[in-house]
């Protein structure tokens, strides 16, 4: 992966360091996490290693919410070639979110991701807007703040799964065009590819 030497535009954090407090990472990763590296040359260092869980974690955690959710959404959209219908709600109701993040439109990514079991990359997009802000409990309880980590895990978690999902000896290539969407992304851009299908917004 060719190091980018301007700062991403959509991440704050000077130094990878700042994020890496905040998400959990292996050994092998943190040993290339160099005094004041930025953000984008640490997730070079460790993509380049092919450490794709911490790169994957790392970046989750580094994009603001909705960028990073609209980069599960992205990458669920294009790994998924047939969507079961939940698996559709799941992603139109997180991309509807995204373009205008309401409380109702949160609260029905958690049904929908509760239709689908909780299992696979559209479940848990829903699930990482549902977790990115407000409260956890029902509408008519007190409220239960969200831990600011758990929308990043989603995120994380649901990208994850996209890249698992399919031929294993194709993992390589769709971790680097999962990177690239989310570095796009960072960048200010949509993450689309060209010959990316449509993402649908649900209501």
């Amino acid at each position: 992966m060719k190091i980018q030497t301007e700062p991403f535009r959509k991440i704050k954090a000077a130094t990878a360091a700042e994020i890496c407090e905040r998400v959990d990472l292996s050994p092998e990763a943190k040993a290339y996490l160099l005094p004041d590296v930025s953000p984008q040359g640490y997730l070079s260092l460790i993509v380049e290693a092919e450490h794709v869980g911490d790169a994957v974690r790392f970046l989750a955690f580094s994009l603001p919410i909705r960028e990073g959710i609209w980069w599960a959404c992205v990458v669920a959209n294009s790994e998924i070639e047939a969507p079961s219908e939940i698996e559709s709600t799941c992603l139109e109701r997180a991309a509807a979110w995204v373009y205008e993040p309401t409380e109702a439109r949160r609260r029905s990514c958690m049904e929908a991701a509760e239709l689908a079991k909780f299992e696979g990359a559209a479940a848990y997009a829903a699930l990482a807007v549902f977790w990115s802000g407000g409260s956890l409990a029902p509408e008519d309880m007190p409220e239960a703040p969200a831990d600011p980590s758990l929308g990043p895990i989603g995120v994380g978690a649901s990208v994850l799964l996209s890249l698992t999902r399919g031929d294993p000896q194709k993992l390589g290539h769709r971790f680097e065009t999962a990177i690239k969407r989310g570095t796009d992304i960072a960048n200010g851009g949509n993450g689309r590819l060209d010959g990316d299908k449509p993402i649908r917004r649900g209501q």
